[in-house]
């Protein structure tokens, strides 16, 4: 059923995951001065235009929102649900991976010594991590109590 707790760990989840790809999520900075926004499609520079170097970010992180909606929509199928939890986790450790190279190879050379600061959307994925996981746990609890309760009959 849609009611249950799994179903409030994968909503969470997926606000967390919406508003992580609408917000900044990191700068870069030369001297202290901030000369980039970063976001998860594009970083805008000092003059303002958009560079989509970082879209990377954007594809690995969106889906995870779309595997979300349509696992709340699996009710009755508990083993895809939880499979698609794992699928989410993965995808999420993903997008950290990508953070990384972005946070270091992104980003102009003739701006100087850039260095990348994170900024605090950039652990909302973490808390769709955890989300996911305790999602996936109520999912598989739910499975073997409906398994005992066959075990019964």
């Amino acid at each position: 059923m849609i009611q249950r707790i799994q179903t409030l760990y994968l909503m969470a989840a997926i606000i967390l995951t919406v508003m992580c790809l609408s917000l900044q999520v990191g700068s870069f900075q030369v001297a202290g001065v901030q000369v980039a926004k970063v976001y998860n499609l594009w970083f805008t520079d000092p003059l303002g235009s958009h560079h989509f170097d970082t879209w990377p970010l954007m594809a690995v992180l969106l889906p995870t929102a779309a595997i979300s909606l349509y696992a709340i929509f699996m009710y009755k199928n508990r083993k895809a649900q939880a499979l698609f939890c794992a699928l989410n986790a993965l995808l999420v450790v993903g997008w950290y991976v990508c953070y990384f190279v972005v946070g270091q190879t992104v980003g102009d050379k003739s701006w100087g010594t850039v260095d990348f600061r994170p900024e605090w959307p950039a652990v909302l994925p973490l808390i769709a991590l955890i989300l996911y996981i305790l999602a996936r746990r109520a999912i598989l609890r739910d499975e073997k109590l409906v398994r005992s309760l066959d075990r019964i009959r």
